[in-house]
């Protein structure tokens, strides 16, 4: 073969090797699946103006950003906080997660005229807010002030909530809105008009307060959350223990996050703590179970002394739900249809053996817990609650 031959050779066969080397990397880029960071859900921390929780709520958010710590990370989700600082302050901020710390990034600052955070197109701003500055396909909500359960901030129950004078030694608790100004304080009605405004619908919405796993609130809840995760009785002044269940509620494990919760209650001096997840989906089937149970038991119970009380009034208001329905319903398929419902209701739940309220400074034995309260037994007068539970939503889709 001549010397010119020769070299055309040559670079032919260096002109193949190399076509064949690019498509064989074109065929290898192909079959790699691209890494896809775009956050999948927005997690918002809702503290609007609370009176006395102020140095709680860093907290509790301190505590959220151990969870996070220890997780390396928040994963494809974003946290963002909304955070009163006064009656006519606030701001909302983001929580990233950047080389092994947790920084704030500040994204816009508040100041409220007329507590405009109360009312549902107040509501709807400060959540549009947060869904510009943190556009994702999913979003969860966690409420942290004080709560009084469904009764509405017009009746004396929430404006007087806290004894009027402190019983010397008692632990504090927290409860949805301000502790005693009913000018600071949020209808669970309001909340949800407040959101369904958005046209989003939370994955769940966790109450960080008193009283707030009532099924009262999760029927007037039930379009705007999947689940519904709070407290059955006062819980105290510390809150939800974010750094045990922190990275149990970015990874929707509600399992893990009453795991979490007990842990850390049942080690609490003194040891007190009920959680419930409700699943609102279920909220209608079992609206049509107790239309059932009312239509053939109108009267209801005239003797509540034996039902399990979950708080600490007199009389008492928050009744356990399953065990005031097991001892009104005698009819025995009509009760197994219903505690078949309730464990689809609340698949998720737990509780300490006792109790605490800080209007007595004791603790109560818990003999039976289904992780929701009901109101319909009560009769309380001094607070109203005879006259508001008949207009609640629940009592009219039940009676």
């Amino acid at each position: 073969m001549c010397l010119r031959k020769y070299k055309i050779f040559v670079i032919f066969v260096m002109f193949i090797a190399v076509f064949s080397f690019i498509s064989c990397s074109d065929d290898d880029n192909d079959n790699v699946t691209p890494v896809d960071n775009t956050p999948e859900e927005t997690v918002f921390i809702y503290m609007p103006y609370s009176g006395n929780l102020y140095s709680y709520f860093l907290e509790n958010i301190k505590a959220f950003e151990t969870a996070i710590t220890n997780n390396a990370g928040l994963g494809r989700k974003r946290l963002m906080v909304f955070i009163s600082t006064s009656a006519s302050n606030a701001y909302l901020y983001e929580i990233s997660y950047n080389n092994g710390i947790c920084v704030h990034d500040t994204l816009k600052n508040y100041y409220f005229g007329s507590a405009e955070y109360t009312t549902s197109s107040g509501i709807t701003s400060i959540l549009e807010d947060v869904m510009t500055e943190s556009p994702t396909d999913k979003y969860s909500m966690i409420i942290g002030c004080h709560g009084m359960g469904w009764l509405p901030k017009s009746v004396t129950t929430r404006a007087g909530y806290k004894p009027a004078k402190r019983i010397e030694g008692a632990h504090q608790t927290r409860f949805f809105g301000h502790s005693s100004n009913s000018t600071y304080q949020t209808d669970i009605t309001t909340l949800a008009e407040g959101i369904k405004a958005t046209g989003v619908k939370m994955q769940y919405i966790l109450f960080d307060d008193c009283y707030m796993s009532n099924i009262e609130t999760a029927y007037d809840l039930r379009e705007v959350t999947d689940y519904l995760i709070a407290s059955t009785c006062e819980i105290m002044i510390e809150g939800m223990p974010y750094a045990y269940i922190g990275k149990s509620l970015l990874d929707h494990d509600y399992k893990g996050v009453c795991d979490g919760f007990y842990a850390f209650y049942s080690a609490y001096s003194p040891p007190c703590g009920t959680i419930g997840v409700t699943d609102c989906s279920e909220t209608e089937n079992m609206a049509y179970i107790m239309r059932n149970i009312n239509t053939m038991y109108p009267d209801g119970l005239s003797d509540t002394d034996d039902i399990q009380i979950l708080d600490g009034y007199s009389p008492a208001i928050f009744f356990d739900f399953g065990d005031y329905v097991a001892h009104l319903c005698q009819d025995a398929s009509l009760l197994s249809t219903f505690n078949t419902e309730l464990e689809k209701l609340v698949p998720y739940k737990a509780n300490t053996d006792t109790y605490y309220s800080e209007y007595t400074n004791k603790q109560k034995a818990i003999t039976a817990f289904s992780g929701l309260t009901i109101s319909d037994p009560s009769q309380n007068t001094d607070h109203s609650v005879v006259e508001a539970k008949t207009q609640t939503n629940w009592y009219y889709a039940t009676h």
